[in-house]
């Protein structure tokens, strides 16, 4: 499957860590990141998102997170990282933007859940 869709636009794989010690944070403004997130998901911009964890879940305890990985369309690199830059998980400090990771991403498959 191709991963040019609109004209001018490419996808853009991101990986984005969180600041050590963040988990309270992170869940405390969740509900507002998945509120931002609705915009760019009904315009197409956002492809697949979804948190990192440090490892699979074990039964009876909660998710270890320790970052986000998105797949976003877009014209350029800088258009990821304006958006990225608005999302709360940004202005709350959650994400440790220097170490993130964006790429040109060309997706071999896909598949619905």
């Amino acid at each position: 499957m191709a991963s040019t869709t609109d004209a001018g636009k490419f996808e853009w794989l991101v990986i984005l860590p969180d600041h050590e010690g963040v988990l309270a944070k992170r869940m405390e403004v969740r509900p507002k990141h998945f509120e931002g997130l609705q915009k760019g998901i009904d315009s197409g911009f956002w492809k697949m998102g979804g948190a990192l964890l440090e490892e699979v879940p074990k039964e009876g305890e909660g998710l270890k997170i320790q970052g986000s990985a998105m797949v976003a369309l877009a014209s350029s690199k800088e258009e990821v990282i304006e958006l990225l830059k608005k999302d709360i998980y940004s202005e709350s400090g959650v994400w440790d933007f220097s170490k993130a990771q964006i790429y040109p991403f060309k997706c071999a498959i896909r598949q619905p859940l």
